[in-house]
């Protein structure tokens, strides 16, 4: 039976699998028994691009249950996962919502916005923090990630939030975000916009409970330095239109 490996951005780990993409991920959100919900963020992993898998524990372990079910999970790794795994070796980003209904993300060509003043962006891996940036996504994660800086981090996956209005004037209406502490966050904005040297504003310091799929401006990215990795999401039209059942799931979810 086939092997799959896979990235789970929440919580991170490294996990194989006998389920294939859109069966694992209904199985992280609501189980075997449909007991439990939980939104998951996932990457398949191509296992050949690899180096270090334990294939004799995989082998091992992957085996049909005695009724004939798949193995579903079966985990390799559940520290510093992120930076063992290289660029090469991602693939497809699964979006499952608390229900179990999944939409795949592929990798695209990214277009920076001409006209926004400040992104906002959710650090999943491995640090948390939510932070309002001059900088556009490749620009934040090859910061970031910058080796001859102090503080760097190995390797960084993000999303890009909505910010709307504010992403120009950060005391305009907010509208239907769901953020939290708007006050707050036109501060942040405001701070970030007045000084010249300041790239970066911290907005949430550590992130806790799930993404709300709503607020996703343009995507996913995942990079070191100059290599980033861009997974566009989908469109307004497209999510009522090719992906109507996951998006109506992922409203629901947000309320």
């Amino acid at each position: 039976m086939s092997q799959y490996v896979y990235l789970s951005a929440t919580p991170l780990s490294l996990v194989a699998s006998q389920l294939p993409p859109v069966e694992f991920g209904n199985y992280l959100a609501v189980g075997t028994r449909k007991r439990i919900r939980g939104q998951a963020i996932f990457f398949e992993i191509d296992i050949d691009k690899m180096e270090g898998l334990p294939r004799e524990y995989m082998d091992e372990r992957l085996v049909l249950y005695e009724d004939g079910e798949p193995k579903r999970s079966v985990y390799l790794s559940i520290y510093r996962v992120l930076e063992q795994v290289p660029l090469e070796a991602f693939k497809s980003l699964f979006l499952v919502t608390d229900d179990g209904r999944v939409l795949e993300l592929r990798p695209g060509k990214y277009r920076p916005p001409s006209h926004d003043l400040a992104h906002l962006y959710q650090q999943f891996n491995p640090i948390t923090t939510r932070v309002a940036s001059k900088l556009t996504a490749p620009e934040f994660i090859k910061f970031l990630t910058d080796p001859d800086k102090l503080l760097h981090a190995p390797k960084l996956f993000i999303v890009e939030l909505k910010l709307g209005k504010l992403s120009r004037d950060s005391y305009a209406p907010i509208h239907d975000l769901p953020y939290a502490n708007p006050d707050q966050m036109r501060d942040c904005l405001a701070r970030l916009k007045s000084s010249k040297e300041r790239l970066t504003k911290t907005v949430i310091r550590q992130f806790k409970g799930e993404l709300s799929y709503r607020t996703i401006q343009n995507g996913f990215f995942i990079g070191e330095k100059d290599n980033v990795i861009y997974y566009p999401f989908p469109s307004i039209e497209e999510l009522e239109d090719r992906y109507y059942y996951w998006w109506r799931s992922a409203l629901v979810q947000c309320f």
